[in-house]
């Protein structure tokens, strides 16, 4: 096997913009192979194209959609195919800003779907390889709004504080395993994802998705389980926490 095949890879769901796209950057620039999904064809595939000429990498695209339950069972399966596989971002997220009895229930089961069961699957899919070479990263992406509730985002809330407890579990589960597992749980961010949320910034300013992923590798080093991402973030959850019990 040359040395080329040999090289480490990274799959990272959700990776057409924002810190998807960051995550895939970064490995990119360490030399990771990747492979990245994304449902938006013609800017996923101009990221591979970008970073497959700027790292002379390989790059495979994977278009899927995580609410189908054929094209999950599709990347589990790549997963699992995968015996150089040292890192998943299970990055892929959707919101949507309204309370939760003037939605469809299909809306809030797609959120499931995506934000709980794909991590579940992915996660269970990838570990096999990772156990056997005592050697992994499994990077979990929440977000802070899963320390405390917030109107019109029920779904969004509960999904991500399931990411946050989940991670949290198999982090202890796989202690001294040589596998390093992180709930990633930034604030606000300067991604589209906020702009298709309805979500001002106001007087915040918000963090660039690539400075989002450095503090999360940073982290990672230090074997921290659960990371968030700048003063202000840990600050408003802190806070979250104090309160919440008066409500």
């Amino acid at each position: 096997m040359s040395w080329y095949m040999q090289r480490q890879i990274a799959l990272i769901t959700g990776a057409t913009s924002g810190i998807g796209a960051a995550f895939a950057r970064n490995f990119a620039s360490k030399n990771y192979d990747l492979i990245i999904t994304g449902r938006r064809v013609n800017k996923i595939k101009a990221l591979a194209q970008e970073l497959q000429a700027k790292y002379n990498i390989n790059v495979e695209v994977i278009i899927i959609e995580l609410t189908n339950a054929c094209d999950l069972a599709l990347l589990i399966q790549k997963v699992k195919e995968q015996k150089n596989l040292s890192v998943l971002v299970n990055n892929a997220g959707f919101g949507s800003r309204n309370n939760f009895n003037a939605s469809d229930i299909t809306v809030w089961g797609n959120m499931l779907k995506v934000h709980a069961e794909a991590v579940m699957q992915l996660t269970h899919a990838a570990l096999p390889n990772m156990l056997a070479k005592n050697s992994g990263t499994i990077i979990n992406v929440s977000s802070i709004l899963a320390f405390f509730p917030y109107r019109k985002h029920a779904m969004y809330t509960a999904t991500k504080a399931f990411i946050n407890l989940f991670t949290k579990t198999i982090a202890k589960e796989l202690k001294n395993t040589g596998i390093r597992v992180q709930a990633l749980c930034p604030g606000l961010t300067a991604t589209d994802f906020h702009m298709q949320m309805g979500v001002s910034h106001g007087f915040i300013k918000p963090m660039q998705p690539d400075v989002v992923v450095a503090k999360s590798l940073k982290h990672l080093k230090k074997n921290k389980t659960v990371c968030i991402p700048g003063f202000l973030n840990k600050l408003i959850v802190m806070l979250a926490v104090l309160i919440r019990f008066k409500d």
